[in-house]
């Protein structure tokens, strides 16, 4: 048989196999407002939208060995990748629609995670290896991951990000906002807020708030980075910056060095005092500016 000919036979019979290389994924469930959808995967990437309808559905295609468990009441929808125990090259790349005021927990291992265009009842995220980027809007939005980068502008009352090696980038969050991580570096723009606290390891801080409530509370601190906050000129609040062997820059306030041993400080006050802002920067400079975000 020509050389030509074997090939195009051997064509023939791999395609019956690389047909099944994959399996489709296209599963669906009623689910009303208040419900809760839980989706686990360990790689491949994980997507998530909304949608005008009161019934959730997952798309999408499982690698060769990979199989899909299902677990349905009527408040309650959860579906988990299972992987063989003897491995898999390949994963699942999955699409979730939820509808409006659910809850949704997420969970995977070396997969991505995508959510956008939703409106929840409460977000979770977590990741070990992979990036987390969320937006849209959540009553309560908790977004983590380990070695991968966390990007989130949730509209949210309550918002919390965790990352250990990994960098995070945030805006949108108001109300209750605690932003932290080891390694990686931290920007943050948040709206009107009655608790922020944001800390870093070996990274830098450069945070932004449209405003403080009426007694409301900043912790910022780092350890071997840097710290830029950013407020509005007519804050109202108690302003204590320290810092050991970095300088303070600031409109108001007198920095004061003491006079053995190394460290700077800062007390002011803005406006009426009402809330209290503190800064602690080890190794890292620290910078506040009033009026332009």
């Amino acid at each position: 048989m020509p050389l030509s000919k074997r090939y195009l036979v051997a064509l023939a019979l791999l395609l019956p196999l690389a047909a099944q290389a994959a399996t489709r994924v296209d599963e669906r469930h009623p689910l009303a407002a208040g419900g809760r959808v839980e989706l686990s995967n360990i790689a491949g990437k994980v997507t998530v939208r909304g949608w005008d309808r009161n019934e959730v559905a997952l798309s999408g295609s499982l690698a060769d060995g990979l199989r899909l468990q299902q677990d349905k009441s009527a408040n309650r929808v959860r579906w988990e990748v299972i992987y063989p125990r003897n491995g898999n090259s390949g994963g699942a790349t999955l699409e979730l629609r939820v509808p409006r005021s659910v809850e949704v927990q997420l969970g995977t291992v070396s997969a991505d995670i995508d959510v956008a265009e939703v409106d929840l009842r409460r977000l979770q995220a977590n990741a070990v290896s992979g990036d987390v980027a969320a937006s849209g809007r959540s009553g309560e939005t908790n977004l983590a991951s380990v070695s991968g980068s966390i990007r989130s502008q949730v509209q949210t009352p309550r918002l919390e990000l965790r990352a250990v090696s990994g960098s995070i980038q945030a805006g949108g969050g108001a109300g209750d906002v605690s932003v932290g991580t080891v390694s990686g570096n931290i920007t943050l723009d948040a709206a009107k807020v009655q608790r922020l606290a944001a800390e870093a390891v070996s990274g830098s801080l450069k945070v932004g708030a449209a405003g403080l409530a009426p007694g409301g509370k900043v912790t910022l601190e780092t350890v071997s980075g840097s710290i830029s906050l950013s407020l509005p000129a007519q804050v109202s609040a108690r302003l204590a910056v320290k810092t050991f062997s970095g300088g303070i820059s600031s409109p108001v306030g007198q920095v004061e060095r003491p006079r053995y041993g190394p460290g700077r400080s800062l007390d002011a006050r803005l406006g009426g005092g009402d809330g209290d802002i503190s800064i602690n920067a080890h190794s890292g400079s620290v910078k506040v500016t009033l009026g332009g975000r």
